[in-house]
């Protein structure tokens, strides 16, 4: 039973990648998708260093590390193309911050495999999952005060993420203030709730999009993408002008 719990989000995302790639969700939730993809992947090489206690220490911070910054755009994904479209059309917003989640994780991967400090993967794991938590809080609370639409598939992202996230908050409390016997039970509830967010997600990512669901953003007007152009050369001139 403690075998089936532990793993029994493989299967679940297993089915969850394959129905986003047969029904087409990816044109919708590509960050997502590699989101749910990677944490397969990653889940069976886990599963296959299980019996190498030394080799499935790193082979989990590392690739956690990695799986923090998928779960982490994923949700920005959510964020920025569902509430401010006009500056997610912009390709220089739109690749801003999975371009920085890709340079901080690589570096931090770099600097524990080379260095031997992997204590740096759980503390950039604890940022990630800190900066998640607080995209999905302005998240449900713009949504609300803006009168924004909930699809169920964003609520469902939203919902799992969010169950997910704060267990695993509570798990690094746990670790550095208390017991091992009270981590153990707190982790123990990690996997469940887990568990219960990729149930969840296959719940409303099961029926096929409609032509409505999801749709894309409308076409930007000119007054906002000239706004949006010159918010661009100013981020830029501040960026250049910081290397001199």
């Amino acid at each position: 039973m403690r075998f089936l719990i532990d793993w029994l989000g493989l299967p679940a995302l297993a089915v969850l990648a394959i129905m986003l790639i047969y029904r087409r969700w990816y044109r919708y939730f590509p960050f997502f998708l590699v989101y749910v993809i990677a944490a397969e992947v990653i889940g069976l090489v886990r599963l296959a260093a299980v019996s190498h206690p030394q080799v499935y220490r790193k082979i989990y911070w590392t690739s956690d590390t990695f799986l923090a910054a998928c779960a982490f755009l994923a949700t920005y994904e959510l964020f920025f193309k569902r509430l401010f479209p006009v500056f997610y059309r912009v390709r220089f917003y739109r690749l801003l911050f999975p371009a920085a989640a890709i340079v901080v994780t690589m570096a931090a991967v770099l600097n524990a495999l080379i260095g031997g400090h992997f204590s740096i993967l759980a503390t950039t794991i604890h940022i990630y999952e800190f900066l998640r938590a607080m995209i999905l809080f302005f998240f449900v609370a713009l949504m609300l005060v803006m009168g924004r639409h909930w699809d169920k598939q964003e609520f469902g992202i939203a919902s799992g993420f969010a169950l997910d996230v704060s267990i695993s908050l509570m798990l690094f409390s746990t670790w550095t203030h208390t017991s091992s016997r009270n981590a153990a039970i707190v982790e123990w509830w990690t996997v469940i709730a887990y568990d219960l967010a990729c149930l969840i997600w296959l719940y409303c990512f099961w029926p096929a999009p409609k032509t409505s669901a999801a749709s894309p953003p409308t076409a930007l007007s000119p007054e906002a993408l000239d706004e949006a152009k010159k918010w661009e050369g100013s981020l830029k001139d501040f960026i250049t002008s910081g290397k001199h």
